[in-house]
């Protein structure tokens, strides 16, 4: 799994990932199989040379190809498209082609591969985000509107949805079972939610806030049972009207130890 965040400010965006990747195959009765898990894949994407970037998550590799190579390839193969609902249209066809071919969606239990797509169209005044989870959705969804401000988590999502929202993922539901309307749910959620101004954060602040959003997810999971779920080095790039895609954390190559 993972946990990849985005903070939109109204001076830019932020995206932020963790570095772990779980490996899968096809075991001899032909279901998904944990293989193992590393803590130096790649999540976080410039496309191309656009103020785009793109944050994935759930599966690590589709069939023997990494999330990393299929980036590299898309960012030969989406032309000159330059909006971001554009992008996301191109990448949700390509990526749903490859994955379709390894029958992943035949499984019992299909395996979850989300990407989260955000930055400046053309002439726009703020970023655009939009996301997709395979094999949930037949088309990209818009995250949330260009004109609107905030933080977004996927993958790991429940520490810090209990921690800022201030509930857990499973209470909406258990609330239903109840006979709460969803009217009364909405409200009960809307008190418990932690408060704060995002669209006024200035853009290090914003940077402070996706970190610590990866930090309390990989703490939280570090101490749980099973394999870990998030970890390694932290990716962070802010995509900037003015600059357009620079990285802010981004692990290089190194011997260790």
């Amino acid at each position: 799994m993972t946990i990849v965040a985005s903070v939109k400010v109204r001076d830019g965006l932020i995206l932020a990932t963790d570095s772990m990747s779980h490996i899968y195959g096809t075991g001899p009765d032909g279901s998904q199989q944990f293989y193992q898990a590393f803590e130096n894949a790649r999540k976080l994407f410039q496309v191309g040379e656009l103020p785009i970037g793109v944050m994935a998550y759930g599966l690590g590799n589709v069939g023997e190809r990494s999330i990393e190579g299929l980036m590299l390839e898309f960012a030969n193969v989406v032309g000159n498209r330059k909006k971001v609902d554009s992008v996301a249209t191109a990448l949700f066809d390509f990526i749903s082609t490859k994955y379709a071919a390894e029958g992943y969606a035949d499984l019992d239990e299909p395996p979850d591969l989300g990407f989260y797509l955000a930055g400046y169209s053309p002439n726009s005044h703020f970023p655009d985000e939009w996301e997709f989870v395979l094999p949930r959705d037949s088309e990209p969804i818009e995250a949330r509107p260009e004109n609107a401000f905030g933080a977004s988590w996927r993958g790991v999502e429940a520490p810090f949805t209990r921690l800022w929202g201030g509930f857990p993922l499973r209470l909406p539901a258990r609330l239903e079972e109840k006979g709460w309307s969803q009217k009364e749910i909405d409200e009960l959620l809307a008190e418990m939610h932690a408060q704060t101004v995002i669209g006024g954060m200035p853009v290090q602040d914003a940077i402070n806030f996706a970190v610590y959003i990866l930090r309390v997810t990989i703490g939280f999971t570090e101490f749980s049972l099973g394999v870990p779920a998030c970890g390694g080095p932290l990716q962070v790039a802010t995509i900037l009207a003015d600059r357009g895609f620079q990285w802010v954390e981004r692990p290089d190559l190194r011997v260790l130890g």
